[in-house]
């Protein structure tokens, strides 16, 4: 992949946190890139580290973060090392984050229409006459395709369906002109049938839009849906990339594979299984592969030594010493 063509560029980051007395290495070493216009995938567990890489990528980590190393690039500038104002610029305009919860994003105490024009006065786009600003939150309503946008904007969240103040939040995104959005577990919270929309939603708007996108989820069927390029990331490392067809097809880490005989088969064959094992301990990580404990193909490199990136087909990168024997 050509440097020019990057929008963001993920180098060697690695992220801890102090609990309790404690360091927890909960980030280590993980790179990714993705292009202009690109769709990206994030895929894991729950607690693996995904939505702590998208709070990286805005450098709004909490206080007790600790980024131990690796830099972020956004348009070949480093989001670690801007100056106040131009980080500042850079959420307002550069990349903006669709949260999991619409409920907990959206303030009660202001009206939809209120907070999509903040939303738009904070992005540089406010210095227009009310009518104009009032026109511009319509639009932005409409183009996630709510109905009546009047009535919406005078509404409150609580007066909104969840899928109707996720549509709302993704709005809130948009309005702004954003270059790369990030987007965790859009549809978690929702049922499936709306899930299903607000996917679609989201794929169709990145389309017409020509934006990038990181999507963040633990459904392999969301992630092989809306995306081209997967990082498949178990617990804070990401073990193995590449085209989403092909990861699916022919996946050639472990973990990846346990991962999807966890998923249930519409057929009913079988039984979908767990995998056995737990995570790693944060504070204690394994010295070598963070998944050798759980690992069926572990030998003792696998416990002493990290495995190299390696590529084991066109544009497809596995982190294992033993791939070419995964089935």
């Amino acid at each position: 992949m050509e440097k020019n063509n990057l929008i963001l560029d993920i180098r060697n980051l690695s992220i801890s946190f102090r609990v309790y007395g404690k360091i927890t290495k909960v980030i280590d070493q993980i790179s990714f890139s993705v292009a202009k216009g690109q769709r990206v995938g994030l895929v894991g567990e729950s607690g693996c580290g995904k939505t702590t890489t998208l709070r990286a990528i805005l450098n709004v980590l909490p206080s007790n973060a600790i980024v131990a190393s690796g830099e972020v690039f956004f348009n070949g500038r480093d989001v670690f090392k801007m100056p106040a104002a131009e980080l500042e610029q850079f959420r307002r305009k550069g990349a903006g984050m669709i949260f999991q919860d619409p409920s907990s994003a959206l303030n009660p105490v202001f009206t939809i229409g209120d907070q999509l024009k903040t939303a738009l006065k904070y992005a540089g786009q406010g210095k227009m006459d009310k009518g104009a600003l009032y026109q511009q939150v319509k639009q932005a309503l409409g183009d996630v395709y709510l109905a009546d946008p009047e009535r919406i904007m005078d509404s409150y969240p609580f007066q909104l369906s969840g899928g109707m103040k996720q549509r709302v939040c993704i709005a809130v995104t948009l309005a702004a002109g954003r270059e790369l959005l990030l987007a965790d577990e859009p549809g978690t919270s929702l049922d499936v049938t709306i899930q299903d929309q607000i996917l679609r939603l989201i794929n169709q708007l990145v389309l017409d839009r020509h934006l990038s996108v990181i999507m963040v989820s633990h459904s392999l069927g969301v992630i092989r849906e809306v995306t081209s390029f997967v990082n498949i990331m178990y617990a804070g490392t990401i073990v193995e990339s590449g085209d989403t067809g092909m990861v699916f097809r022919q996946p050639k880490h472990p973990y990846t594979v346990a991962l999807m005989n966890c998923v249930p088969k519409l057929t009913g064959e079988g039984i979908a299984e767990g995998v056995p094992g737990r995570i790693p301990d944060y504070a204690h990580p394994p010295l070598g592969c963070r998944f050798s404990p759980r690992c069926p193909y572990a030998q003792e490199i696998c416990h002493q030594e990290r495995p190299p990136r390696s590529e084991v087909g066109p544009n497809h990168w596995v982190s294992c010493y033993f791939a070419n024997e995964v089935m």
